[in-house]
């Protein structure tokens, strides 16, 4: 059992060596491509289309703020007003109060809309650039592409950066 024990720990130490050899070989091509996804999302024709789209509901939104405080406003001036009875002056606190409320509650409802408009749209774009990714990954044999900012590279050689590649083919189709 003894001897036996001795020629696999031979057969194991024999392997290690000369299999090292060829793992180093392989270790020495191996490389890891990476893409920039913001600058995909910031760059590509449909980033740029969810960002306007984005962009005009924001627009949308700011519009019916500014109309509401400008209610609001007028609502405080003429509550200012010397001549006003106590009547009309507890009905235009009450509508003070009403409008601020639904100040406040257009403002967390638009904060929220735009905030899911924006995980939709940026959602959309990277399950579309990933589908670019692996494809391209498959048509050029690359062993691994990863996203530059979640990877936590913090220095790449140049050389290994796709983004500009997957920006084309993925601006191209979504034409």
């Amino acid at each position: 059992m003894n001897r036996f024990k001795k020629l696999l720990i031979a057969m194991a130490g024999a392997c290690v060596i000369f299999g090292m050899g060829t793992f180093k070989a392989k270790a020495e091509d191996f490389a890891v491509y990476y893409i920039d996804m913001q600058k995909i999302i910031n760059e590509s024709s449909q980033g740029k289309k969810a960002k306007a789209e984005l962009e005009s509901k924001i627009k949308k939104a700011e519009s019916k703020l500014k109309k509401l405080a400008e209610e609001i406003e007028q609502i405080k001036k003429d509550l200012s007003s010397p001549l006003i009875s106590k009547k009309t002056k507890q009905e235009k606190e009450n509508e003070i109060q009403t409008k601020i409320l639904q100040y406040r509650q257009l403002q967390q409802e638009s904060q929220k809309l735009l905030s899911q408009l924006q995980r939709e749209l940026t959602s959309k774009i990277v399950d579309d650039v990933f589908k670019v990714v692996k494809q391209y990954r498959k048509t050029h044999r690359i062993p691994m592409i990863v996203e530059k900012n979640e990877a936590g590279i913090i220095s790449a050689d140049p050389k290994y950066d796709l983004t500009d590649k997957i920006l084309k083919l993925y601006s191209r189709a979504g034409k």
